[in-house]
């Protein structure tokens, strides 16, 4: 499939069972776009609910903050394994077995009564994550063709980027009328409702993989490599890029990334074969889609603590706030992506950030004296309007270029770039905000924004259309 048209030939996919059922593929998007929702609920949900759940478990602050980081690292650490052990093992049965451990886990979470026990869940749902997240969006590219995976991956990155938002809704209405645990129990109806719906629709039968190793070596490199990372980057998030354990972590992330192709070269199947890491379509997205995501993290934490610092929002207000950057990227997705269908995948992305840097450029007037309706809402929709327009073809390039074989480590490193993104940008982003607050530091946040959207037009712009050879 050339990535500059807009769909494959065919509209039928033959990776559906023939049960004899004409809405199988509406229930099998149903079962993928809802674990993926449930994933991005889990990176968010517990955050409103943390002051509760450090009253409740007597946890200090540093303790409470391994709830989400927990999650977070055992997620970005494993997302390459689970994108191989998929293709190696067949993505059925790894995604409804990610899904499992992610409602098992949620129990664990939701019923834990020590500290100890509540991370060791959530650290189990980031592993769960890990697992069905990439066998998810393979499964998308493998199960869908035609203006179906064209409508899919819409449905897909439109859950995507609700998902967080709808996280912080959500966990404060459920800590607001319940407790706590629900935020994390909610998982439970949610996930048995996607194994019924996967069992139904997609079935438990793979598509026909050769046999090939897992690859340890290579894999235990990469998943300390992305820990160290993602352990890093939140650090400096927290403590600063001056803080030692910070340093020490992002050096260990550079020294073992350093030496995995070297180990990997060696390796009868590589964890990430030549075909996957190579192509400038694959890795202009890659890009662009690590700075997007460094971009919409930061954007969404720190215009939230404006909301609730210098505009006086509480914490449900805030989220309700946000709200309109997820409806106008549903309208984008759903809406704005037919009219577009015919302007290819390349040009829709580099539109679509374009206007992603419109809105982030908007945010920029922000300070103390500004207003959520005439300074904040505008902002919001284009963003979201922007959002939409690149978010999917830079999906569908990453996956729909890449060997069918390699879908799952596609996907992988399409959701590495997505989590190291985030991580990056929520640490990057205090640099600007300094020490002066965020009523006077909120606009070189956003500033710092606009530069990264600009980067990543230049770099995606070079990487597609710079002369060959």
């Amino acid at each position: 499939m050339s990535t500059d048209s807009t769909t494959a030939t065919g509209d039928v996919s033959a990776g559906l069972p023939r049960n004899g059922r004409g809405d199988a593929w509406a229930l099998a998007l149903a079962a993928i776009a809802g674990a993926e929702f449930m994933l991005q609920l889990d990176g968010t949900i517990v955050n409103v609910a943390l002051p509760a759940l450090q009253s409740d478990l007597r946890l200090s602050v540093a303790g409470g903050s391994w709830v989400p980081n927990g999650f977070l690292l055992a997620f970005g650490g494993l997302l390459l394994f689970a994108g191989r052990l998929g293709d190696v093992l067949g993505h059925r049965r790894v995604f409804l077995a990610g899904v499992g451990l992610v409602v098992v886990a949620s129990l664990v979470a939701g019923l834990a009564p020590n500290p100890q026990v509540l991370i060791a869940g959530r650290v189990l749902q980031g592993a769960g994550a890990a697992v069905c997240g990439p066998t998810g969006l393979a499964l998308l590219a493998i199960v869908f063709a035609g203006e179906r995976r064209q409508r899919a991956f819409g449905l897909y990155s439109t859950v995507t980027g609700l998902g967080a938002s709808a996280g912080m809704v959500l966990g404060g209405v459920l800590t607001w009328a319940g407790d706590w645990r629900w935020s994390l129990l909610v998982n439970v109806p949610i996930g048995l409702v996607v194994i019924a719906l996967a069992v139904r629709a997609l079935g438990v039968r793979d598509e026909a993989t050769r046999r090939r190793p897992l690859g340890l070596p290579s894999v235990l490199l990469s998943a300390a490599a992305l820990t160290s990372a993602v352990y890093g980057l939140v650090r400096a998030a927290e403590k600063g890029w001056g803080d030692p354990w910070t340093l020490t972590s992002l050096g260990a992330a550079v020294a073992l990334a350093a030496a995995l192709p070297a180990v990997d070269g060696r390796a009868a199947e590589p964890l990430l074969p030549l075909a996957v890491v190579a192509g400038r379509e694959r890795g202009g997205a890659v890009a662009a889609l690590l700075l997007l995501a460094a971009v919409l993290t930061g954007f969404l934490i720190y215009l939230v603590q404006y909301l609730q610092g210098v505009l006086g929002f509480d914490a449900l207000r805030s989220g309700l706030a946000i709200l309109p950057f997820g409806l106008a990227l549903l309208v984008s997705t759903q809406v704005l992506a037919g009219r577009l269908a015919g302007i290819g995948l390349k040009t829709r992305a580099l539109l679509g950030l374009a206007v992603v840097l419109a809105g982030a450029a908007w945010l920029t007037r922000l300070d103390g004296g500004s207003g959520y309706a005439a300074d904040v809402l505008p902002a919001l929709v284009v963003m979201g309007l922007g959002v939409g327009v690149a978010i999917v073809p830079l999906n569908m390039i990453v996956i729909t270029t890449a060997p069918q074989e390699y879908a799952g480590v596609a996907a992988g490193v399409l959701q590495t770039a997505l989590t190291i993104g985030g991580s990056l940008g929520l640490a990057a982003m205090l640099i600007p905000l300094g020490t002066d607050g965020l009523a006077e530091g909120i606009s070189s946040v956003f500033a710092w924004a606009c530069g990264a959207l600009g980067f990543a037009l230049l770099v995606t712009g070079v990487c597609w259309w710079r002369p060959r050879g």
